[in-house]
């Protein structure tokens, strides 16, 4: 059964990510506004917490997610929930995410 809260849609964004012991760089390939999947080389476990950076399509600065956790992992992709962000950095993901939707 899914237990995902809201709709995921592809996406290409580069993101840039570090936490306790571990930094990475890697794709992000879907996004909601809860989280996203990211496909990268390093290794991240389960229960680790991030920060990270979203290279948005836009030429727009880089979005901030100030705490996510990793719930899931596997070859080389990990999969986020986005925990703490700024009011003004969720408002960006919310009008972004929208604009996926509107397709």
């Amino acid at each position: 059964m899914d237990q995902r809260r809201s709709p995921r849609f592809p996406v290409q964004c580069t993101v840039a990510y570090s936490g306790t012991k571990i930094a990475g760089i890697g794709i992000m390939s879907n996004l909601s506004t809860d989280g996203c999947r990211v496909g990268s080389y390093a290794s991240v476990e389960a229960g680790t917490y991030l920060e990270m950076r979203v290279f948005m399509l836009a030429p727009d600065f880089p979005m901030k997610v100030d705490l996510a956790a990793v719930r899931w992992t596997g070859p080389r992709e990990f999969g986020l929930e986005f925990l703490r962000m700024q009011p003004e950095e969720h408002e960006r993901l919310h009008r972004f995410v929208a604009t996926l939707e509107a397709g």
